[in-house]
């Protein structure tokens, strides 16, 4: 295809930039009206930014699978690790395969099981904050965001304490992995962050054998022990390992990135905070805003698997389309006044945070839950607490899926 055939975007568009990071809703305001669809060289992908062209994107598998997000494991790693298994990565596969993963993943996030989570929830969040009896500032995304979520999930998979420094660097390497599909890693890192995610594949993978015939209701038991029509294993060994050790990540950093952005938003907002204050209802309004305006992930990745066309521009067969999640929250043509965070919007949950259709996230009842209580039982406990003007942004530098490594608070 010719150069012409490719529009590029405006050259405020860059979602590695130190404002693609902080607000990546914010880039993509000119490219929206101007080029709604355009080639972005730097990474390779075409990306799409309006909310029709998203929702339409993200619910049509056929036409925009999800196979390309399947990074291609390393050689010397092969003999531990195929890449047939990398193959079922939860985000890298289309239905049938994708439909016998969700059910089995989402038995252990159904609603019905996290509702009754809620004080659990609220007694680990205070337990973190006493920790800080006596402190009048900290990291609040390591000291609490990360900290409350970590433990959530640990518990959830009824993982020992002893066990938490793998636990923690298999969720940090797992998203490094998935990035690595369309931003590479160079060594020596991309050696060790490998050898890590293989090691943790390895760890879920005695875990889900040793409870294959468990019935105790932790997520690992409840997705080891589930059988299909014939009674056999719903899912094979290594795939529920490698969906274990993608959920690490996705279970953990995504909702604690929520939380921080609620914190900074709050900060600015004044008065939503003191209304979420007031009335602790408002604190599920505060955490739907937060990823409206500010999603964990900014954009979600498909392949075409034919020629198409979207609002005259043609996309060859075998491209890679990012779905521009933040701008496609704060498109005016489904939303009024999108920029501005607003906790009492009439549909608050009418966003695409979670992403849309198949893929749509099966943790999301998780994520809503922990992160309004976390953000509730925190303000609670620290009334005072406020964002440290003018510190320097500190993320790790990916465009798919940023990951903020921390955020100074004080009170």
């Amino acid at each position: 295809m010719e150069q012409l055939d490719r529009p590029a975007p405006p050259a405020d568009f860059n979602p590695l930039s130190e404002q693609g990071f902080k607000d990546p809703a914010s880039i993509c305001q000119r490219a929206r009206e101007e080029t709604p669809v355009f080639f972005f060289q730097p990474l390779g992908v075409w990306i799409v930014t309006r909310r029709e062209d998203a929702e339409k994107v993200l619910s049509e598998w056929e036409t925009f699978s999800s196979l390309a997000n399947c990074p291609e494991v390393p050689e010397e790693f092969r003999g531990r690790f195929a890449p047939s298994v990398m193959a079922d990565s939860i985000v890298a596969i289309d239905p049938p395969r994708h439909t016998e993963a969700r059910i089995v993943i989402q038995r252990g996030f159904m609603k019905q099981k996290i509702d009754p989570l809620e004080p659990i929830i609220e007694a680990r969040a205070n337990d973190i904050l006493d920790g800080l009896v006596g402190e009048n500032s900290t990291d609040i995304m390591t000291n609490y965001c990360l900290e409350l979520t970590t433990r959530t999930l640990m518990a959830l998979y009824d993982l020992p304490s002893e066990d938490r420094p793998l636990f923690e660097r298999i969720r940090d390497v797992s998203i490094k992995v998935l990035a690595s599909t369309f931003e590479p890693m160079h060594e020596p890192e991309k050696s060790k962050v490998w050898d890590e995610y293989v090691s943790g594949y390895e760890y879920f993978y005695r875990l889900v054998e040793a409870r294959r015939n468990s019935e105790a209701r932790d997520i690992i038991s409840t997705m080891a022990s589930q059988k299909d029509s014939s009674g056999n294993p719903a899912l094979t060994t290594e795939r529920i390992a490698l969906h274990l050790v993608e959920i690490a990540f996705a279970g953990t950093d995504t909702t604690a990135q929520m939380m921080a952005n609620a914190i900074l938003f709050l900060d600015s907002h004044p008065q939503a905070l003191a209304a979420a204050k007031a009335d602790a209802a408002l604190w599920s309004r505060v955490f739907e805003e937060t990823v409206r305006r500010r999603p964990s992930a900014p954009f979600a990745g498909r392949v075409t698997t034919k020629e198409v066309e979207i609002r005259g521009v043609k996309i060859p067969a075998g491209s890679p389309v990012w779905v521009s999640l933040a701008a496609a929250n704060t498109d005016p043509r489904h939303v009024g006044c999108p920029m501005d965070f607003d906790i009492n919007r009439s549909s608050p949950q009418d966003h695409l945070a979670f992403t849309k259709g198949r893929h749509t996230c099966p943790g999301a009842p998780l994520a809503r839950l922990q992160g309004a209580t976390g953000l509730r039982v925190l303000f609670e406990r620290l009334p005072n607490l406020r964002v440290v003007p003018d510190q320097p942004l500190n993320f790790a530098p990916m465009a798919l899926l940023p990951v903020r490594l921390s955020l100074q608070v004080c009170w």
